[in-house]
């Protein structure tokens, strides 16, 4: 029983440390390349503390998932300056994220 309380603890946490990374990333120099890294490790820190946590499928999961895409598309779009390519990048990514949350 120690390691869910640990896991939820930890994911909890890492919420709440992608999500305030994800902002200062958005606020701090804006399209910018560094404002898009900031934003990807903001983004990368959300999934893990999505996967620690393990919400089955409602709406705070896929809410998440929206905010970890928004984050990834903005990465992309900055680091390619293509739309396109940054949504189709986020597409597979968004949709490798989800197979890994459903079959762990």
């Amino acid at each position: 029983m120690r390691a869910n309380v640990f896991a939820f603890a930890f994911g909890i946490f890492a919420l709440v440390v992608g999500i305030a990374v994800d902002i200062w990333g958005f606020v701090n120099q804006f399209e910018s390349l560094q404002s898009a890294q900031v934003v990807l490790i903001g983004s990368i820190i959300l999934a893990i503390g999505l996967a620690f946590l393990s919400i089955p499928n409602r709406i705070e999961r896929y809410a998440l998932q929206a905010i970890i895409a928004i984050g990834l598309l903005y990465y992309f779009y900055i680091q390619t300056n293509n739309f396109w390519i940054g949504l189709v990048v986020t597409a597979i990514l968004v949709a490798l994220i989800e197979y890994g949350l459903r079959h762990r």
